[in-house]
């Protein structure tokens, strides 16, 4: 699995990687490349819209160990 990491969820990138999976940065990586992306929430919309313009799975790492994180990943239907 290839996981979009936003920068400065280092502790969810090492989490990922010791998962066995590759963790790229989100700012480089072309999202139909990617398995899933993990957020931070920082950037979420306002008015609570939580539409997507991809069909990868988006998990929002905001309250969320890492490990939570990578048990999301692991639990995702779109593996």
């Amino acid at each position: 699995m290839r996981v979009a990491i936003e920068e400065g969820l280092e502790d969810v990138r090492q989490a990922i990687e010791e998962a066995g999976w590759e963790a790229v940065d989100l700012e480089d990586a072309p999202l139909d490349e990617v398995d899933a992306v993990v957020c931070s929430g920082m950037d979420d919309d306002m008015l609570g819209d939580e539409t997507t313009l991809t069909e990868v799975q988006v998990i929002n790492a905001d309250g969320l160990t890492a490990d939570e994180v990578v048990r999301r990943l692991a639990d995702s239907p779109l593996r």
